[in-house]
């Protein structure tokens, strides 16, 4: 039996029309799994009972298990733990909130290949590609979250969860295309972002696709030799591509990159760090997000004070560098930047 929500929505609109149905049946069936949620195709009312049973001879819709859910004590993050289809992992995301915004953090894979020794993901190694239906069975689990608790559903997402988006790319780029639709999620691309280590390559094919999403490159060292250290796929894309494809990408879109830059103290922070970046990023337009790194297991990285993140990024403004603090909320519950992991669970 096919999963139906690893089909594109075209897919869909032609089985609909090769089975003789009316078009406007497929806009039915895309707004019933995507914007009411249903488990099964009994609960689409609307629906022929002869078309329902047609869809229950042929599809699977059913929905993911969160398995996990921790809510913060601070009241603006939930973390959530599902069971990935057909498999004995557990994948995590994250639902931030922040006034009216309902941000959901997505993640791609199930583990990653990139080792990043700050991150708790990379600890894990890569398993596999997340699926379409996984990816946005997340997004379905938030949402039903947020509706069980009388909230609005997701009004922003960032693919900042785990894993490298942009290495699971068709499964992306699909799951984009249905969160974009009218006829499904209906989140525009000025409220989507994806994050990157720096894989040059797909983000050539993304300039490509002509879409008005946000991307943000994790940048985190002001050397080479640093970022090598901290991130080994710095010694396939160095920091001078990643400024170039920076700039390619602002021309492209009209949307300014934000350079990710973890904050460690002592190394990502010093004076030299700041003259560095002032150097590297002048001249375009850019913004820094400064993260103090969050405790991630054994990681012997040093977790910066509250002032010396001000004073970093006050010295980047007051230069002419837009920088800004991430807040970073879930560390309670081990949902923030860096602190995500997946387990076995059966």
């Amino acid at each position: 039996m096919e999963r139906l929500k690893n089909l594109s929505l075209e897919q869909i609109r032609l089985w609909v029309q090769d089975i003789g149905e009316p078009k406007f049946r497929a806009a039915q069936i895309i707004k019933w799994i995507y914007q009411k949620r249903v488990s099964t195709f009994d609960e689409m009312k609307n629906v022929s009972v002869t078309l329902r049973a047609e869809l229950t001879e042929s599809f699977s819709i059913e929905k993911m298990k969160p398995l996990v859910i921790l809510e913060s004590k601070y009241r603006d993050a939930v973390k959530f733990g599902f069971l990935l289809v057909e498999s004995k992992h557990m994948v995590e995301s994250v639902l931030l909130i922040d006034n009216d915004r309902r941000t959901a953090c997505i993640s791609s894979q199930l583990g990653c290949a990139l080792g990043c020794v700050f991150c708790e993901t990379a600890k894990m190694g890569f398993i596999r590609n997340l699926t379409q239906e996984e990816i946005l069975g997340q997004l379905i689990g938030i949402n039903d979250y947020l509706s069980s608790h009388g909230d609005k559903p997701v009004t922003n997402i960032v693919f900042m969860g785990m894993g490298e988006a942009l290495s699971n790319y068709s499964n992306f780029i699909s799951s984009l295309s249905i969160i974009m639709d009218e006829e499904a999620f209906n989140i525009g691309g000025r409220r989507i972002t994806v994050s990157t280590a720096g894989v040059i390559p797909s983000i050539e094919k993304l300039i490509n696709e002509g879409l008005n999403i946000g991307l943000a490159i994790s940048l985190n060292a002001y050397t080479n030799s640093q970022r090598d250290a901290l991130m080994p796929i710095n010694r396939s894309y160095p920091i001078e591509q990643l400024i170039a494809i920076a700039k390619k990408y602002y021309d492209a879109t009209g949307r300014r990159v934000t350079f990710e830059y973890v904050i460690i103290d002592g190394e990502t922070n010093t004076k030299e760090a700041v003259d560095t970046l002032v150097k590297l990023l002048s001249g375009f337009s850019c913004k820094v997000n400064c993260i103090p790194v969050n405790p991630s297991g054994t990681s012997p990285v040093k977790i910066p004070d509250e002032r010396s993140v001000e004073f970093f990024a006050d010295q980047l403004n007051k230069r002419g560098i837009t920088a800004t603090i991430r807040k970073s909320k879930g560390r309670d519950i081990s949902g923030a930047c860096g602190q995500l992991a997946g387990k076995a669970v059966l």
